[in-house]
């Protein structure tokens, strides 16, 4: 992407704060780890966002991350960074939903996910759980939401993504 995907720019913001922004516009509390370019998306963040660090982010993988996110939560949405932010409706959906969740669009699995506590503790030295053993026997939730499965890993996806949503 030549740059970190959460300073992507998204509507005139950084697309880690759109992510922000739509889970704050739903009333949820907000986590986010940082790792790599730490500083530059902390820089981005709105008070009031926890923010948890991935000191050891080279070396890790994005499992560790989400476990250093959910210490001490309750029931959660996670998501990556590198998709679009979530719509209203489908945060909505999610949150209605009995337990662990995740939208699907199409069939296909999407973002964000919800997870419900309790999260096993990475700092206990213990294996750090895969999110596809998080989300085993989650409910799988319909959403009309085409974003929800898109992933935003390459230069090509960003700009057909943009392209959909009429930006050039």
């Amino acid at each position: 992407m030549g740059r970190p995907k959460g300073l992507l720019v998204l509507d005139g913001v950084p697309l880690l704060r759109a992510h922000v922004d739509a889970f704050r516009a739903a009333g949820l509390p907000v986590t986010v780890v940082l790792g790599n370019a730490a500083l530059e998306h902390f820089r981005t963040l709105p008070s009031g966002v926890r923010v948890v660090f991935n000191f050891r982010w080279k070396c890790t993988d994005m499992a560790h991350s989400a476990a250093l996110a959910l210490e001490g939560a309750g029931d959660v949405l996670l998501t990556p960074v590198d998709v679009p932010p979530a719509r209203p409706e489908t945060l909505a959906r999610l949150l209605a939903a009995p337990g662990p969740a995740i939208p699907t669009w199409n069939g296909q699995p999407g973002h964000p996910i919800r997870l419900c506590a309790p999260h096993p503790d990475v700092a206990d030295g213990g294996r750090v759980p895969r999110l596809e053993d998080r989300v085993a026997g989650a409910t799988r939730v319909p959403v009309d939401d085409p974003d929800c499965v898109r992933n935003l890993n390459r230069p090509e996806e960003w700009a057909a993504w943009l392209a959909s949503r009429g930006v050039r």
